[in-house]
């Protein structure tokens, strides 16, 4: 599994601000997926309804978990150097949109 078809997917959903690999599991010579962490960040949204979304629609053949903060509370938790969030911003790689 590549990770720009999860990344189709994700965006036939929801129209994210970014989506950042924040975890990923590789086939060991490839650049095919395992699993995959991804968080998602928007704008503005009902989240319960989203994270629903996103779990039955991109339905793919690896375990994959999303984190989805909206775009206030992101820069938010930016602000704190030891947050998860900050964590994923240094070491993840961004998918889909810019750094901030």
């Amino acid at each position: 599994m590549q990770v720009s078809e999860i990344l189709k997917l994700i965006l036939a959903c929801c129209q994210p601000r970014r989506v950042i690999l924040y975890g990923e599991k590789v086939v060991a010579g490839s650049h095919d997926l395992k699993a995959a962490d991804l968080c998602i960040i928007m704008d503005e949204c009902d989240k319960k309804s989203l994270m629903r979304t996103l779990y039955l629609k991109v339905d793919v053949s690896i375990p994959v978990q999303f984190l989805l903060y909206s775009t206030d509370e992101w820069r938010e938790l930016l602000e704190d150097a030891g947050s998860y969030a900050s964590a994923i911003e240094k070491k993840g790689t961004v998918l889909y949109g810019k750094t901030p």
